[in-house]
């Protein structure tokens, strides 16, 4: 069969991608097993891929037939979306994808030679060394943000969800999901303990400060105490709801917060980047920082230290030099 390329990329045929319509779907595999926010972006990584593979003849991960790449189609991945301008960082989240979904596909047995599959997989990640993103808040815009939600006498009760969502995500690290997932069940305001269900569905519980408590305390007067969501949706008449929040709704609440307050822009996640940079700043152990955050490693929770240079400045002049002026050491000079 004939070999059709595309720059660095060895392409499927238009006979190949005919093959793949009445076979079951590694895409659709592979995506079932991930959160919602983890599919939306998998999805689309994997139809970024069939485009590739295809030349531009199919966008559909879930038809494509996985299971005809083999290394040498593979192994011009990298190249190739380097070449039209993607970041190292985005092509090796497509990469990520492009492995679990020819695994997918070997688990339904539709490699029929297991060497096919595991050359396919071995494609090396690019290495990415990149400063870190985004940005963390001083306690002044957190004040702010919060004083703008107390101010919302459009709906009142917004300005009461919006101020417990904001000081909670702040005071547990929380990510968005993490924040919308959570149910009135996980919280133990007693014991000022609360379960959080964090990525690749692990759990772990996070203590709230003496301060957070009234802010969900609050909260809870208005929403009530059925069981359920512990964010819900509001009514613009300020009806609250049993209805779940979605992330988006997050990121939509901390955007319109954050104009209202006159805050520069923050993305959701520096939030959570501020809790653990100011955790780090509290002298708190990177380790138990690294717990409270849910990361798998510690050297995750190193790469969220957002503190600035003047901290590694000072820890710098805590160190004693071996160098001793004259002066210091009531020596003469040793000159030449």
């Amino acid at each position: 069969m004939a070999k059709h390329k595309k720059n660095n990329l060895l392409v499927l045929s238009p006979e190949q991608l005919q093959s793949g319509g009445d076979l079951p779907s590694p895409a659709e595999a592979y995506l079932n097993t991930l959160s919602p926010a983890g599919k939306r972006t998998q999805f689309t990584a994997l139809n970024n891929l069939a485009y590739m593979f295809s030349d531009g003849k199919s966008s559909n991960a879930l038809t494509f037939p996985w299971h005809l790449l083999r290394y040498e189609h593979t192994s011009g991945l990298s190249a190739q979306m380097v070449d039209v301008g993607y970041a190292k960082a985005t092509v090796n989240k497509h990469l990520v994808a492009l492995r679990r979904v020819l695994e997918e596909a070997y688990r339904l047995g539709l490699y029929s030679d297991y060497n096919d599959y595991y050359r396919a997989t071995a494609v090396r990640s690019l290495r990415v060394e990149s400063l870190p993103r985004g940005r963390s808040l001083a306690m002044k815009e957190l004040e702010q943000l919060v004083s703008a939600c107390q101010s919302d006498q459009t709906n009142p009760h917004l300005g009461i969800r919006d101020t417990a969502i904001i000081t909670l995500m702040y005071a547990c690290g929380l990510r968005r999901q993490e924040t919308v997932d959570l149910n009135l069940a996980d919280l133990d305001l007693d014991s000022q303990k609360i379960r959080i269900l964090g990525k690749g569905s692990k759990q772990r519980f996070v203590y709230l400060s003496q301060d957070a408590v009234p802010a969900i305390e609050t909260w809870l007067q208005i929403r009530g105490r059925q069981l359920g969501p512990l964010f819900t949706r509001i009514t613009k008449g300020g009806k609250v709801s049993l209805k779940r929040l979605s992330a988006q709704a997050v990121y939509y609440i901390l955007k319109c917060r954050q104009k209202e307050a006159g805050v520069a822009s923050f993305s959701p996640h520096d939030l959570r980047r501020t809790t653990i940079t100011d955790m780090l700043e509290a002298n708190i152990d990177v380790l138990t920082v690294s717990a409270i955050a849910g990361h798998a490693s510690a050297d995750t929770t190193r790469r969220y230290d957002k503190r600035p240079e003047d901290t590694k400045r000072a820890a710098a002049e805590k160190l004693r030099s071996p160098f001793k002026t004259t002066e210091e050491s009531g020596e003469p000079p040793n000159l030449p």
